[in-house]
C-alpha cells in the first residue's frame, strides 16, 4: 500500500514540476538499487522533492525515507500524510533514537535522503557538516551517495532551471589508528567536497 500512495505523490510532484521548472537529471545510472544514504547539499524547502523525483531510473522508483525535523510531525494532518517517508530528526541535539531508526532502514535495504547541513545554506555560505550521515553509512554498510541540487528559491512561474545531479556512491573509510570521531569529521568534509564538485561540473 505505501508503495502505491509513493507513486501517487511521485507523480503529483512529477506534473508540478513539470509545469513550473525545468528539471534535468544527471548521473541517474548512479542511483543506488538497495541501500543508500543519499546526502545533498540544502538550499530550498523543495530540495527533497528534487532530489526524490530524480531517483526514478531505469530500474525503478527507488522509494526513499526522508531525514526530517520533527516539527514536521507536529502537524497532524501532515503527519498521517508523510509519516511513512519520514525518519523524525530533533535538530540541535544528539538524537540516538533517528540514528537507530535510519541505520535500522538503512540495513533493511531501504534508502535515505539526508541534508548533512542540517539546516537549509544559501549560496556560498558556509556551515557545520553533520558527521551523522557518516556514521550511519559506516555502521549500517550502505553506501553514501553524494548528490547536488541547483538552488530553486525563485518564484516558481518563471521556469527557472533545476538540475539534480547523482555522482557515484561510495564507503567512508577509517584509517587504522585513527579516532572514530576523527574518521567521521574527515568523511563528511569529504562528503561536501564531493558534492560541490557535482554542482563545479555543471557550470
Amino acid at each position: 500500500m505505501a508503495a502505491v500512495i509513493y507513486r501517487i505523490y511521485y507523480w503529483a510532484v512529477w506534473i508540478y514540476t513539470h509545469l513550473f521548472y525545468k528539471f534535468h537529471v544527471h548521473g541517474s545510472e548512479n542511483v543506488v538499487d538497495g541501500p543508500a544514504v543519499v546526502c545533498a547539499n540544502h538550499s530550498s524547502m523543495m530540495d527533497p522533492l528534487m532530489v526524490a523525483l530524480g531517483m526514478r531510473n531505469s530500474r525503478g522508483y527507488n522509494q526513499p525515507k526522508f531525514l526530517a525535523k520533527s516539527e514536521l510531525g507536529s502537524v497532524p494532518v501532515l503527519r498521517s500524510i508523510i509519516s511513512f517517508l519520514i525518519v523524525y530528526v530533533r535538530r540541535g541535539e544528539s538524537d540516538i533514537a533517528a540514528i537507530k531508526k535510519s541505520i535500522e532502514h538503512l540495513k533493511s535495504g531501504g534508502r535515505l535522503i539526508v541534508f548533512p547541513e542540517g539546516r537549509r545554506v544559501n549560496e556560498g555560505e558556509k556551515s557545520d557538516v553533520k558527521t551523522g550521515v557518516i556514521m550511519m553509512s559506516m555502521r549500517s554498510g550502505a553506501p553514501v551517495q553524494p548528490t547536488f541540487v541547483t538552488e530553486c528559491r525563485k518564484p516558481m512561474f518563471c521556469r527557472r532551471r533545476i538540475d539534480v545531479v547523482f555522482g557515484e556512491a561510495y564507503m567512508p573509510r577509517k584509517m587504522s589508528g585513527e579516532a572514530t570521531s576523527e574518521a567521521y569529521r574527515r568523511e563528511a568534509d569529504e562528503l561536501m567536497r564531493r558534492i560541490e564538485k557535482l554542482g563545479e561540473n555543471l557550470k
